[in-house]
């Protein structure tokens, strides 16, 4: 099965598990916002905080690089397991919940402009990192072990450059809007 065709016959059932993530990582901070408001107003003070310090980018782009390390590392470990489907299945109910939970929050906080936050808060790295692991998930689910040494590179070179982008452009993004 080439990569286009997985997409298509795949694709319906992603953006469902997605989208079930999403709306309930709404629902969930819906709920959790009275008996959590302490906890989600320190998030947004330390929010504040954060983006009036000014960071190295090499110390940026070092945390980044090991934060989004752990979560490809387990998908790929994953992947070489019997719960490979099962796991990518959670990774993007997961996904769906962050990115839902997210843009809630900022919504609550920051009103209509709180949309602005949450797309601010995935450019320009995520539009590298969504294919990247769109890409994985095919890798991961069609078993294609042979000439991996391409895809791994490949691969290796895309997660380094959505780390980059992330440290360079979207820290700076993120501190500048809060300091807005």
């Amino acid at each position: 099965m080439t990569f286009l065709e997985f997409i298509k016959s795949r694709r319906r059932k992603a953006v469902l598990f997605f989208l079930a993530g999403f709306f309930s990582g709404g629902i969930l901070y819906y709920l959790c916002q009275k008996p959590a408001g302490d906890a989600l107003a320190a998030l947004e003070e330390n929010m504040v905080l954060w983006a009036a310090q000014e960071r190295e980018f090499f110390q940026v782009f070092l945390f980044i690089l090991w934060e989004r390390s752990k979560v490809f590392a387990v998908l790929w470990l994953a992947g070489y397991t019997k719960i490979c489907k099962t796991y990518i299945c959670a990774f993007l109910i997961y996904t769906g919940i962050q990115s839902g939970f997210l843009l809630t929050f900022f919504i609550m906080i920051r009103g209509t402009r709180g949309l602005l936050y949450w797309l601010a808060s995935g450019f320009p790295h995520q539009m590298i990192l969504v294919p990247l692991y769109i890409y994985s998930f095919y890798r991961l689910f069609e078993r294609k072990r042979e000439k991996q040494t391409p895809a791994i590179l490949f691969i290796t070179v895309c997660f380094i450059t959505a780390c980059l982008l992330e440290a360079k452009f979207n820290v700076p993004l993120i501190q500048w809007l809060y300091k807005e």
